[in-house]
């Protein structure tokens, strides 16, 4: 395995007891250098890793593949679900070489420490965050021993899944709220600036989405961290104040949707999304949609009335030469409608988000459909919607119209599911990680299949859509020993092979619904 497993990053030189002699360190540091760090400053640069080579590492690939955007760039390979190792490949490099070191070197520094417990359990819990990440992109990858050799095997996504569930009961229960503990400054902790109560409620709400993940391929266990996580210490977010999302910090710069879609014009709204936006409610129009688009001419943000359309429009998904009109037919990013994520002061309010509070009243009405929590599927439902209404900022009357005009429950279980998780869809955006996996995992919302067909040069099956990232380059070329058997070269490390957790195939759908979610 290549060196970027190795344990920790050597920032600083920690200095006592440890030379030849007891006055050796003291001979060779100067009097005023620093000689620890604080864990804010570790844990402000992790945080920070959601902007990091954005368009790359999310808007190439999970931002359309779930469909929230479409590409306007001629050539470009990723929207027919070709692998670029140049783009998502950067994933796999940071992961290891940025997030895991600087995790691994708070453990080092603070572990024994009592003052310290409160901070890197929330470490903790933002770790096992991005370890999902990387698991639902690849699949099986290195894990338990990632950081202490130089060759590290592949685990299963199971055992990190288990793992990870384990781990967020760890850290979620070991926080104090002792006010002697050390606590983040709320410039540094840039998603809930020090509330150590927040990391809890973030921490049960991760554990019901991971959960939630296994409703497919491992009920029972599911069920178990479903009640666990309901249950936790601390509680589920608790409301719209409770978002995880993380802003462009004003001393960095990062690649985010203001550049993909307005400054670099390389993204339009895709046809799907905007579909759904206007066919989940009698009253038609989405009241959500003028918030979060808008179309651009000559330069400027204009309504879909003084635009000339009669509706907001989208792009289809997957085109290999993107007609000419492509930009000025359709919607983009409205950087002034008023939606609290996407407006601020320049670049640097924006906000990625993590986790909403509507994504957890959904996955609790997906619980209560399943029978795992109490409460009434469809008032959670219609909860998630309403708590998506109130987030985005829509006028109380019209939301409650939008609401009104949205069926109730019926049907089937896979009928409701499929509502449900349409809906969540709907209030996920822009979160394509999230929407990418729940189509996965459940193969809904329907999305269409690329435009111009998959490229001859993809590994995904004509017909079919991609169900995970391969493996980056510089692991074939040091690496493939170690890897899952069968994905072993480039050529059947196939990127519509199925994560662990995604079991059922798209193609068996009848009348729009699955068979396989119940």
């Amino acid at each position: 395995m290549k060196k970027i497993y190795i344990a920790f990053i050597a920032i600083v030189v920690l200095i006592g007891g440890n030379g030849c002699s007891d006055d050796f360190g003291d001979m060779n540091v100067r009097k005023d250098a620093t000689t620890s760090v604080e864990p804010q400053f570790f844990f402000n640069a992790m945080l920070q890793e959601v902007f990091a080579n954005y368009q790359r590492n999310v808007n190439l690939y999970p931002d359309l593949y779930s469909q929230y955007w479409a590409n306007t760039v001629s050539g470009f390979a990723s929207p027919r679900y070709e692998y670029v190792d140049g783009w998502i490949g950067n994933q796999w490099k940071e992961h290891y070489t940025r997030h895991l070191r600087q995790s691994l070197a708070m453990d080092e520094m603070y572990a024994e420490d009592p003052l310290y417990v409160d901070a890197l359990a929330i470490k903790e819990i933002w770790m096992c965050y991005w370890w999902s990440r990387m698991t639902d992109t690849y699949g099986d990858i290195p894990y338990f021993e990632a950081s202490t050799s130089e060759s590290v095997p592949y685990h299963s996504q199971k055992d990190i899944y288990y793992d990870l569930l384990a781990k967020l009961d760890k850290a979620i229960t070991s926080i104090t709220g002792d006010a002697e503990q050390y606590k983040y400054d709320s410039e540094y902790d840039l998603m809930f600036k020090g509330d150590a109560e927040k990391w809890k409620r973030f921490g049960n709400s991760l554990r019901l989405r991971l959960a939630m993940r296994l409703s497919n391929v491992d009920p029972s266990k599911a069920k178990v961290e479903v009640d666990a996580a309901v249950n936790g210490p601390g509680g589920l977010l608790a409301g719209n104040a409770d978002v995880a999302k993380v802003p462009m910090w004003q001393e960095g710069w990062y690649d985010y949707l203001h550049q993909m879609a307005w400054f670099w014009d390389n993204i339009r709204c895709s046809k799907t999304f905007m579909d759904n936006l206007y066919n989940q409610s009698s009253v038609g129009e989405d009241p959500r949609t003028p918030i979060w688009f808008t179309y651009k001419v000559e330069g400027e943000a204009t309504s879909k009335e003084d635009a000339g359309y009669e509706r907001y429009e989208g792009l289809a998904n997957g085109y290999n030469l993107v007609p000419s009109d492509a930009k000025e037919k359709n919607a983009t990013i409205n950087l002034e409608g008023g939606y609290v994520d996407f407006v601020g002061e320049g670049i640097n309010k924006m906000y990625c988000p993590v986790m909403f509070y509507s994504e957890v009243k959904f996955l609790m009405a997906e619980a209560a459909l399943r029978g795992w929590v109490s409460g009434d599927a469809n008032a959670l439902f219609k909860e998630g919607i309403q708590a998506s209404m109130e987030y985005v900022g829509v006028d109380a009357d019209a939301a409650q119209a939008y609401l009104d005009g949205v069926n109730n429950l019926t049907g089937s279980n896979e009928a409701q599911l499929k509502k449900i998780i349409t809906q969540k869809w709907l209030a996920n955006f822009p979160n394509g990680v999230e929407g990418w996996a729940d189509f996965r995992r459940t193969d809904y919302p329907d999305l269409s299949l690329p435009v111009d067909g998959v490229s001859g040069s993809s590994t995904v099956a004509e017909g079919t859509w991609v169900k995970r990232v391969r493996y980056p380059d510089n692991e074939h070329r040091q690496n493939e020993d170690n890897m899952p058997n069968g994905m072993q070269d480039v050529t059947t490390d196939r990127m519509d092979i199925k994560v662990w957790w995604d079991v059922a195939d798209t193609k068996t759908k009848s009348n729009g619904l699955m068979s396989s979610n119940f």
